[in-house]
């Protein structure tokens, strides 16, 4: 195969999987399960050795501060339930993991997008939008952070979760969530089991002593939780598994601003040698998808005209 061929091969590859402009070539987000786990596990820790030190580093600001209003999903799946226990934990000073919500230790992307947290997020929100709140900013728009965290998350063998819950009718919930946490109690975490009496002092704590006034704040700020995900999110068992408490977050962002993860051109021999091997395990598949529809299609028209 000549040279230029071959990095044909390689260009078009970086379509699918790396993207083609600075960082990886696609113009959407990368999903989990379309990563293949070799080549992420052979770019995990080889951007230094692709013969440039900085091409694959990201500047990473690990101490941003952001107006959780201004922060948009990158996900849809938010349950009410656990973002109202998230906000009245925090607004009872329970000491819990991840409770912090001032301090959310969530990867925000260039253009705003939230890659995790997004029932802090959302807890946050409820009980003010205007907060400043401690996130960890990566310089790359969202469709990059979201394919370069599922490098990651595959090249560490983790698997996507599955979600539930839509945003855009958190807003229309959160009044019946509100009535059934004060008149059955709650077991949700992290509030943990909680009496009606117990979640009615904690929403009175919102509205400065009064629960009517705690009741109609949330609800307002609810309205306030901007809905639109971003257009080319993978659906949520797709997307990251970036676990803080078990340090993936501190991780990650070291491989992204040290450019320890080969996830630009110039690529290693070992990644141009997997991105090819998928490239053409690609082209074979779709060769064979489209001689079935051939002999489908040369069939369906045989019997229409009368031979078959």
């Amino acid at each position: 195969m000549r040279k230029k061929e071959l990095d044909y091969l390689i260009t078009e590859e970086i379509k699918t999987f790396l993207k083609e402009d600075d960082v990886f070539g696609k113009e959407t987000a990368i999903p989990l399960s379309k990563i293949d786990a070799k080549a992420a596990k052979a770019a995990f820790d080889t951007g230094k050795k692709d013969g440039d030190d900085s091409d694959d580093a990201a500047s990473v600001n690990a101490t941003a501060k952001a107006k959780v209003g201004s922060l948009k999903p990158m996900q849809k799946e938010v349950i009410p339930e656990k973002a109202l226990a998230f906000a009245l934990a925090f607004t009872g000073g329970i000491e819990t993991d991840n409770v912090d919500l001032d301090n959310m230790e969530a990867i925000i992307s260039s253009d705003d997008y939230i890659m995790d947290g997004h029932h802090r997020w959302a807890a946050r929100t409820l009980l003010d939008p205007g907060a400043s709140v401690g996130v960890a900013s990566v310089d790359m728009p969202a469709d990059d952070v979201v394919t370069a965290l599922n490098v990651f998350t595959k090249a560490k063998g983790l698997k996507g979760k599955p979600g539930k819950g839509d945003v855009k009718a958190f807003a229309s919930l959160i009044p019946g969530t509100i009535d059934t946490f004060v008149t059955k109690g709650t077991g949700q975490w992290p509030l943990n089991e909680k009496t009606p009496e117990e979640l009615k002092a904690l929403i009175s704590k919102v509205g400065d002593g009064d629960f009517e006034d705690g009741k109609q704040k949330l609800i307002a700020n609810a309205k306030k939780l901007p809905t639109e995900k971003h257009p080319n999110a993978p659906s949520r068992v797709d997307m990251p598994v970036i676990s803080a408490p078990d340090g993936d977050l501190k991780k990650v962002l070291t491989k992204l601003s040290s450019g320890d993860m080969d996830i630009k051109e110039p690529f290693t021999k070992e990644v141009k040698k997997l991105i090819q091997g998928i490239k053409t395990k690609g082209d074979e598949d779709k060769e064979r998808e489209e001689e079935k529809e051939e002999v489908t299609e040369t069939k369906r028209w045989q019997k229409l005209a009368g031979i078959i």
